[in-house]
């Protein structure tokens, strides 16, 4: 199976196991991403951070797949707040 991207991400927020997750751009970089860091596109438009099931392309899966949702986006201060779902979403787990 290969990694996706955000898998990083998603391992993350798992472990985690809180209500809410708040991280900032720096944790991205450094815990996340070290190699390549967040996308120029995550840090200047709050789009990015959309809770997209239909185009999750951008990274969305990174935290719905870990079963959190995006709930505050602040780009000036560079924070983002995750909020864990009640509900399991299977839309990204493979059947088999």
């Amino acid at each position: 199976m290969s990694r996706k991207k955000y898998d990083g991400l998603t391992q993350y927020l798992k472990n985690n196991g809180g209500n809410q997750v708040t991280l900032t751009f720096t944790q991205f970089d450094e815990l996340l991403f070290p190699y390549s860091g967040l996308p120029k596109t995550a840090r200047t438009q709050s789009e990015w951070w959309a809770n997209d099931y239909l185009h999750p392309e951008n990274g969305a899966y990174g935290w719905l797949n870990a079963n959190y949702e995006v709930i505050l986006v602040n780009l000036e201060k560079e924070f983002i707040v995750f909020k864990k779902l009640f509900k399991e979403s299977a839309l990204f787990k493979s059947p088999f």
